[in-house]
């Protein structure tokens, strides 16, 4: 069977299923869409709870025909996925939680508190009678008179406010897969070619030319071979100032694309410009990568 996935030209730019997967393999969020490759993205929903995927069991089983076999698939009841076969979720940044907000706010009302008892921080109030001990011939009598009038010029010291920095979490840049847009200007679509599938096809189902596919792929062939990686501007024909790409496919984890660059003798600004990633991202595995050539 065939696998055929269509294009979402929206703002998401993921991948809609149509044939050729597992049904039950989709986002953590969005159960009718996967990646066309194994990755942490992607979850069975054919167990309680949903669950990530091992990469191995995705490869052998949810993205081919094979999902026909799989142990999880041919099951009548939702279960817990079997250890052997749940992947690793991805973890997020939390912000600031409320009880620390709450804990920070009381303590600020408690050192206030205590600065009133303390007189550092003077309140108005209203004048009292002032006791005088006069001493005469009898030592015993002792008589109060009224306080004189007076205004009293009381000057308040300012209340600092504490400012609560909040952290912002910035959205951290989905690795590039097959038939996913990214890019701006112009949009880019990494692709696999078919079978029957030729420039002049390709030209058509991508609002491009064949022209302009040829002036961005590195040393391509006159006549495309099925399973040919390549690299397709997406409505447009304008490729000014891009240079010929080849591809290359992640099969290493932890490396940054720094250190990537380093490895492979090549320029870390130009991959990181022309991929739209940022300093120091971590390249995940089975990822696509656009090289520049000269």
């Amino acid at each position: 069977m065939t696998e055929k996935w269509t294009v979402d030209q929206g703002a998401s730019g993921k991948l809609t299923r149509e044939v050729g997967i597992c049904p039950h393999l989709g986002f953590e969020d969005d159960p009718e869409t996967a990646l066309a490759y194994p990755a942490a993205h992607n979850f069975c929903y054919h167990c309680k709870p949903i669950s990530p995927v091992v990469f191995d069991h995705q490869r052998e089983f949810c993205l081919t025909p094979e999902y026909l076999h799989c142990p999880v698939y041919q099951t009548t009841t939702l279960e817990p996925l079997p250890k052997n076969l749940r992947g690793k979720r991805r973890s997020d940044s939390k912000s600031p939680s409320r009880l620390s907000i709450l804990i920070l706010c009381l303590v600020l009302l408690l050192g206030l508190a205590v600065a009133i008892l303390l007189g550092l921080i003077k309140i108005p109030g209203n004048s009292a009678a002032i006791p005088v001990i006069v001493r005469d011939e009898t030592p015993s009598q002792i008589a109060t008179f009224p306080a004189a009038n007076f205004t009293a010029t009381v000057t308040a010291t300012p209340t600092i406010r504490p400012t609560i920095t909040q952290e912002i979490e910035v959205p951290t840049p989905s690795p590039h897969a097959l038939e996913t847009p990214f890019g701006v200007s112009p949009k880019l679509v990494i692709h696999q070619v078919r079978e029957g599938e030729g420039f002049i096809r390709l030209a058509e189902q991508y609002g491009t030319t064949a022209e302009a596919i040829k002036a961005i792929n590195f040393e391509l062939p006159e006549t495309l071979f099925v399973d040919t990686i390549l690299v397709i501007p997406l409505n447009t024909d304008d490729v000014t100032g891009l240079p010929r790409f080849s591809l290359r496919q992640i099969n290493t984890e932890g490396l940054t694309i720094e250190s990537y660059a380093e490895r492979m003798s090549l320029d870390a600004q130009a991959l990181k410009k022309f991929n739209e990633l940022p300093d120091g991202y971590v390249l995940q595995m089975g990822e696509w990568l656009l090289i520049p050539n000269p």
